[in-house]
C-alpha cells in the first residue's frame, strides 16, 4: 500500500514537472531561422519572378519572440534589388522585432557582347556583334539588351572578343559637324520647307543643335534626323 502511494506520488510529481517545464518552453517560443528563410523566400519569388537568388545563413542561436502576426517581408530603403543586398523581416506583434536577412540575387538576361576584337573608333555594325546570355548581377556599368541600340555608334576604346559592351564602351557618331553645310527641314500638316543652312555645333542622332539659316542668317535649334539633316518643329 505504502508502494503504492509512493508510485502514485511519483508520477504526479514527474507529470506536474513536465506540465511546468512545457509551460515555460511555450512562454519562451522563438521564431525559427526555417521560418524566416521561407518568409525570405516567398518574398522573393513574387517580388522577383525570373530571377534566382540564394538567402544568407541565420544563426540558429538566434532569439526572437514567436511572431502572433503575419511577418512583413521587404527591401529595406534605398536596397539594391540584385547581386549582394537584403531584405529586412519584421513582427508587429506584441513582442515586436526587425532582423535584415543577406540574400544574392541573379538575374539572367541576352545582352550585347563584341562578336570579335574591335579596334577604336571602328563603327559598330550587325556582324560585330551578338547576344549571350549573363547574370547582370556581376555585370558593372551597365550593357545593352536591343541590337538597334548600336545603331549609329562607334567604339570609344577596343573592345576583346566576347566582352560585354557598356554605354562607356561607345559613342555617338556625329552626323553634323559644326560648320558643314546642312539641309534645314521644317514640316507641317500641308507643308513641308528645305533650306540650306550651317550647323552651328557637332550633332548627334535626336541631339538638338543650333544652326543658321545660311539666306535669312536668323539662328534656332534643330533636331538632328540624320547625315546632315536636322528638323524644325514648327
Amino acid at each position: 500500500m505504502k508502494n503504492d502511494f509512493l508510485n502514485y506520488f511519483t508520477a504526479l510529481s514527474l507529470g506536474s514537472l513536465l506540465l511546468l517545464f512545457a509551460s515555460a518552453a511555450q512562454g519562451k517560443a522563438y521564431q525559427t531561422p526555417a521560418s524566416l528563410t521561407q518568409a525570405v523566400s516567398a518574398f522573393l519569388k513574387s517580388h522577383l519572378q525570373t530571377t534566382d537568388f540564394t538567402i544568407g545563413y541565420i544563426d540558429k542561436r538566434l532569439r526572437l519572440a514567436t511572431c502572433t502576426q503575419s511577418l512583413d517581408t521587404h527591401f529595406p530603403q534605398y536596397a539594391e534589388e540584385l547581386g549582394r543586398t537584403t531584405v529586412a523581416v519584421s513582427c508587429a506583434g506584441r513582442k515586436s522585432w526587425k532582423i535584415l536577412i543577406s540574400v544574392y540575387i541573379q538575374k539572367y538576361l541576352n545582352v550585347i557582347a563584341a562578336k570579335h576584337s574591335l579596334p577604336a573608333g571602328s563603327m559598330m555594325q550587325p556582324s560585330d556583334i551578338k547576344l549571350t546570355r549573363k547574370d547582370v548581377s556581376r555585370i558593372r556599368g551597365g550593357y545593352f539588351t536591343d541590337l538597334s541600340q548600336m545603331d549609329n555608334m562607334v567604339v570609344r576604346r577596343a573592345l576583346k572578343s566576347g566582352k560585354v559592351i557598356s554605354p562607356a564602351m561607345l559613342t555617338p557618331k556625329r552626323l553634323v559637324q559644326r560648320g558643314d553645310e546642312i539641309l534645314i527641314l521644317a514640316k507641317t500638316k500641308h507643308l513641308t520647307i528645305r533650306v540650306k543652312g550651317k550647323a552651328l555645333m557637332n550633332g548627334f542622332l535626336g541631339q538638338r543643335i543650333k544652326v543658321k539659316n545660311i539666306h535669312s542668317k536668323r539662328i534656332f535649334q534643330a533636331t538632328v534626323i540624320s547625315n546632315g539633316l536636322v528638323r524644325v518643329n514648327m
